[in-house]
């Protein structure tokens, strides 16, 4: 588990700085609340971006993104109202975002 979390957190550390590199702004990282996590909180212009971060080793389960299923999508559009409100960010667009990340190794393959 302890690795999976650091795997975790280095997959965020690459999509922050690959936001950073196309104009956003960070607001926040690892937003908790009780009942969940935005991952991360990014602006760029007028637009709010809530960005959930999907990693998998590889896609024999499906793509990353495939795993943000409604549950998960109803509890960030949760965070993210209770997080405008927080932050008196009610009058700026949104926008919902995955960010997907796939490492795949491919052993003995040539």
């Amino acid at each position: 588990m302890a690795n999976t979390r650091r795997i975790g957190d280095k997959g965020e550390d690459l999509v922050v700085e690959l936001l950073k590199s196309r104009g956003f702004e960070i607001l926040d990282r690892n937003f908790r609340m009780k009942f969940g996590e935005l991952d991360i909180v990014a602006m760029r212009g007028r637009c709010v971006h809530f960005v959930e971060v999907k990693a998998r080793w590889s896609s024999g389960y499906g793509h990353p993104a495939e795993s943000v299923i409604r549950r998960k999508q109803q509890t960030i559009r949760k965070l993210a109202d209770c997080y405008r409100r927080m932050k008196n960010l009610q009058g700026y667009d949104v926008s919902f975002d995955v960010a997907e990340l796939e490492i795949n190794l491919i052993e003995n393959c040539f």
